[in-house]
Order: C-alpha cells, then structure tokens, then sequence
C-alpha cells in the first residue's frame, strides 16, 4: 500500500496556466489523508504561497519547497539547504548584470526581489503572492538564502546550458517552467527532499509515487517506485517515469478506488 504521494505543481498538479487546485484534488487529498497516505507538495514555489495554494488541506500535507531546498511538516522545519554568502552573492552580480532578466532572492521567510520593471514586481507582488518584499539593494537581505532565481518573461530554457557552465559545479540549477531558471545547494533538489519525508515517516520507495513534468523533477522520480509523468512533460521526464498520465486526478481516483495501491 501506497504512504506517500508526491506531485509538482506547476505544469503537473496545475496545467494550462491554471492558478487553483481543482476541488477534485483538493477532495482526493482528504481521502488519502483518511486512508493513512501522506500527501506532497513538491515545487520550487517557497512555503508560503504553496500552503496559500493548498488552503484547505494546508496542515494535512507535506511540503518539499523551493525545488527540495526546505522540506516542511505542520509547521516544522525537517530539512534545509542554505548557500554560502560569497557564491549567493557572485550569482546575483550575474542575474543584475543582465538587463533582460529579474532576480528572485529565496529566504525561509520571504522572497526577496529587486525589480528592474514594474511589471515584474505587479507580477510577484499580485499573482505570485506569498510573501515577497521588494527591496532597493538585495545584497543587503539578511536571510539565510535557500534559492537564487531568475525570470525572463520570454523564456529561459535555452539558456540552461550557460548557467549550468557558469555555476553547475557549485550549485544545482535546473528550469523550473517556462520562464524560471532556479539555483540551489548542490545538495538540494526534490529528490532529496523525498528521501527526508521517507527517512522521517520510515517510508521505503515501494510505498512511495511521484508526478512530474519538467527536469526538476527527475530526481524525485528517481526516488519512488511509482514515477509518473503527465502527458506535456518533457520528453526527458516520460523517459524516466514508469507511467504516463494526462492528469494527476486520474491516477489518484484510481488509487483511492484500489484502496491505496496501484495497479494498471
């Protein structure tokens, strides 16, 4: 029997630009709660907007925030990864210098931004949400900083090959939809944040499934027996996962009805 499900959000749990959970989904969530199956947030929003998110069942799951950086359960902190000063600071020298691109500061309480257009600060401040403040120099936050991203309205993705020669021997960098390309500890991604859920609630991978879409989440698959890739995903992502589905809905109605297990 199945004890833990995780999914990421965007592109997977939410498609097609969708911004709320569907009450399905929100209604499946309790089911697996009352069938003793934990289930997890796992995205590389921060804590506070994914609990927005989650409203009602925000104290009835787990969370693997800011793409496996801090991994959190009713309120308490399980595990989290934290840059060294220098290396966050010569990565924000790198995203400021570039004109085309808007730099996002991750701390354990706040995102932290320093925006060159107003229209990215309306964008964080009104649809982002969570707790963002906006602050006129970012080397100044005094935080413990868990991600350092960047956001280019026309889109990153081609440019993950730079970054990665830049600062993939130092951090884990990874795109994490569309627009957003993302840094964290090398030590941090989704992956790991599963293997701190496991560890803390004694779960093996047998007992444990996981949907995603984009390659910041193919650690986590990698970590469960039950790896799911949604129907858009990258074709990376299809490879690596054991099953494909068009929504996650439909896989976790099918494990409701199999009392917690699946089967094809």
């Amino acid at each position: 029997m199945l004890k833990l499900i995780a999914s990421d959000i965007d592109g997977t749990l939410l498609q097609n630009g969708k911004r709320e959970l569907s009450l399905q989904a929100v209604e499946q969530i309790k089911q697996l709660k009352e069938m003793g199956i934990l289930f997890a947030a796992a995205s590389g929003r921060q804590y506070a907007v994914l609990r927005n998110l989650f409203e009602p069942v925000k104290d009835d799951i787990a969370y693997i925030c800011e793409n496996g950086a801090m991994v959190v359960y009713k309120g308490k902190i399980l595990h989290k990864d934290v840059f060294e000063r220098a290396l966050a600071e010569e990565m924000a020298h790198s995203i400021l210098n570039r004109e085309d691109m808007e730099i996002i500061v991750s701390g354990e309480k706040s995102y932290y931004i320093q925006p060159k257009r107003k229209a990215f600060a309306d964008y964080m401040l009104q649809t982002v949400k969570g707790k963002v403040a906006v602050v006129d120099d970012i080397f100044k936050v005094k935080e413990d900083i868990l991600k350092i991203s960047m956001y280019r309205e026309s889109g990153l993705e081609e440019m993950l090959p730079y970054w990665k020669k830049l600062f993939g021997s130092q951090a884990t960098v990874v795109t994490s939809g569309h627009a957003w390309l993302d840094m964290m500890p090398m030590s941090a991604d989704k992956g790991k944040g599963i293997r701190v859920l496991q560890k803390y609630f004694l779960i093996s991978a047998d007992a444990c499934a996981a949907f995603g879409d984009n390659l910041n989440d193919l650690e986590m698959l990698h970590e469960v027996t039950y790896s799911f890739a949604v129907s858009n995903a990258k074709e990376e992502v299809k490879e690596t996962a054991k099953y494909e589905t068009e929504r996650v809905e439909t896989v976790l109605e099918k494990i409701i009805q199999q009392g917690g297990n699946w089967n094809e």
